[in-house]
């Protein structure tokens, strides 16, 4: 198997699992914006790139809702749906890179490995789009309504990379209905004041379920999750806190 044909696979692997954001950046691009003790080589050996999987849109939580429907016992035994479903897909992936004997690690944004990667970062340098007031990566495409579920730490390296985007910069001359759709006004030109916004979260019902700012803004917005996915997402974001 050469190696387009493996990143095609594990590509379409991850379509067909519901995860649409797929992009692959040299890992020295990562390194050069951290201190010795937060780069890739702590992880793995020689590390050459990384991998960065996750879903943009509504389909993943369609494509998820099917997957329990038909699988009730992993349903009624899982305590986090979409966690649990990432590291299932993930174990999925292990035939392709054992079989082209490729070196590598899964790396989660949650559980023992939260805190080895930026996936923020990840998102940024790969070119899936920018910062945002909100804090969060801003999409061309998807707007805010993304989510990054893992990343593939690896030995391998193809000759071609993802990028950062140019051109982009959408925030400074938006009218910023963000700000002024926060009840709790944690946004601001200065951008997301995550303390104030989960401290409002935590002792008020109004965001609970749901984040006003996130649904103002004018990108994205046909991909905007459900109230239901939404809500989802919120829950475990507080349990955490």
């Amino acid at each position: 198997m050469n190696n387009t044909d493996f990143l095609e696979l594990l590509k379409q692997r991850c379509l067909i699992r519901g995860f649409n954001i797929f992009k692959i950046i040299n890992n020295i691009e990562y390194d050069k914006y951290f201190p010795n003790n937060k780069k890739t080589s702590n992880f793995l050996n020689k590390p050459k790139s990384i991998i960065l999987i996750g879903f943009g849109g509504n389909k993943f939580w369609k494509i998820l809702n099917e997957y329990l429907d038909h699988n009730p016992d992993f349903s009624a035994s899982s305590e986090d749906w979409i966690d649990e479903y990432t590291k299932l897909v993930f174990n999925e992936f292990e035939y392709l890179l054992q079989g082209n004997n490729i070196e590598y690690k899964y790396i989660f944004p949650f559980g023992n490995t939260a805190k080895l990667l930026d996936f923020m970062k990840i998102g940024e340098i790969s070119g899936i789009g920018v910062k945002s007031l909100l804090g969060i990566i801003l999409s061309p495409e998807y707007g805010t309504w993304m989510s990054f579920r893992g990343a593939i730490l690896s030995d391998y390296i193809p000759e071609a990379l993802d990028k950062p985007l140019t051109g982009f910069d959408p925030c400074p001359s938006c009218s910023k209905p963000c700000i002024s759709e926060c009840p709790a006004n944690t946004i601001s030109e200065n951008g997301w004041d995550w303390k104030k916004c989960m401290t409002f979260r935590k002792n008020e019902s109004t965001c609970r379920s749901n984040c006003f700012s996130r649904r103002a803004c004018p990108y994205g917005s046909e991909h905007q999750y459900s109230y239901e996915q939404h809500a989802y997402h919120h829950r475990f974001v507080l349990k955490g806190l």
